[in-house]
């Protein structure tokens, strides 16, 4: 999921400070969830996807399709 959040993340030419602002989510906090250092709740993770403009659901399906086409290739 992290994967498929960066993704986004470059598709609207967002830095991590610019989703920390629209997230309401730390920038150190945000930062360790993205490096894996911690696991996102979902309150979290609910509020990433919002401030992405997407469902849980939409996200999902695009990491599904992301995992996919990998192990295709």
């Amino acid at each position: 999921m992290v994967e498929q959040i960066e993704i986004e993340l470059d598709a609207r030419n967002w830095k991590q400070p610019e989703l920390s602002k629209r997230s309401g989510i730390g920038r150190s906090t945000l930062h360790r969830y993205l490096a894996g250092e911690r696991d996102i709740p979902l309150p979290i993770f609910g509020a990433i996807c919002e401030a992405l403009g997407i469902t849980y659901v939409e996200l999902a399906i695009r990491a599904q399709r992301l995992l996919e086409s990998k192990n295709l290739g």
